[in-house]
């Protein structure tokens, strides 16, 4: 290996360095195991250089953006179902994850790799079945893009976001954004949605009477946070079920109805403790409106 390529790999693997010591975990990942579906999307709090560098540019919390695909048995086609397993080792009963990593590109993951991580699920809430097949089978014809080395992600990625104005930075990144850049935000998940015109974050503007088109705000990038404000997406969050096990961490006994609400939860259908957030669209269904040009 040369010097050049030792020097990028080293480079790859700092910035994807997890520290040893991360926040709390905030979500029970078997919760999550349990409630997701085929064409979630899971956002990630993670904690690497990378993760932090896109928390700058979209200032939020959520650093990038995975597509769930749902167990392999779960995959109806049996062409993409040999594919995935031909791409991955694993077991029928395996759930999978398609996200982009700075060292490998566009990759498919059990979803057990995000066990250590904060995550949040956004489920696109007028989605059919068959649409999320589509998005799905999308996604998987994007594996293995991003793989070639990219000096410019890693030079933009070292570049000192901080010091732009925050309303300046996504405007910026989409500017300049581009390969391997664009595939780290989730990008890939976004455009995923837009091949079956599935609104993300759409700007809505009225044409002619009581007519109205949405357009997309930045055709070329989609970051993670888009996932999180966007209204045609629900959020599914959990409490912190014996998460808390830092004896730093000072508690104090809850008098509320905590006790009440897990029972009615336990005893229903639902899963324990699942609580969603309905977005307010303004009564209307996103269905497959067109975000136009």
């Amino acid at each position: 290996m040369s010097n050049r390529n030792a020097l990028y790999h080293w480079l790859t693997d700092w910035l994807q360095q997890e520290p040893a010591a991360a926040l709390l975990r905030l979500s029970d990942f078997e919760q999550v195991r349990q409630t997701l579906l085929p064409g979630d999307v899971l956002l990630v709090d993670g904690q690497s250089r990378v993760d932090r560098t896109f928390k700058t540019i979209a200032g939020s919390r959520w650093s990038r953006a995975c597509l769930y695909l749902g167990r392999l048995h779960d995959i109806k086609d049996p062409g993409l179902r040999a594919q995935l397993a031909e791409y991955l080792t694993c077991t029928p009963d395996t759930q999978l994850i398609i996200e982009t990593r700075l060292d490998r590109g566009l990759v498919l993951q059990p979803l057990s790799t995000l066990e250590p991580e904060h995550v949040r699920i956004c489920r696109p809430g007028a989605l059919s079945p068959q649409d999320a097949a589509e998005v799905v089978r999308y996604a998987c014809s994007r594996l293995g893009v991003g793989q070639d080395t990219s000096w410019w992600t890693l030079l933009a990625l070292l570049l000192p976001w901080g010091l732009l104005p925050r309303r300046w930075r996504p405007p910026a990144f989409a500017r300049v954004a581009n390969g391997l850049f664009r595939l780290l935000s989730g990008t890939p998940i976004g455009e995923a949605f837009s091949f079956i015109q599935y609104p993300i974050l759409p700007l809505v503007k009225r044409v002619e009477g009581d007519r109205t088109r949405l357009f997309r705000r930045h055709p070329r990038v989609f970051l993670a946070v888009d996932f999180d404000h966007s209204p045609y997406f629900d959020i599914i969050k959990y409490p912190f079920v014996d998460l808390l096990t830092d004896e730093r961490v000072r508690l104090q006994p809850w008098q509320g109805n905590a006790l009440a609400l897990n029972r009615a939860h336990r005893d229903g259908d639902k899963p324990p403790l699942a609580l969603v957030r309905d977005k307010d669209d303004g009564g209307n269904q996103p269905g497959k409106a067109s975000p136009g040009g």
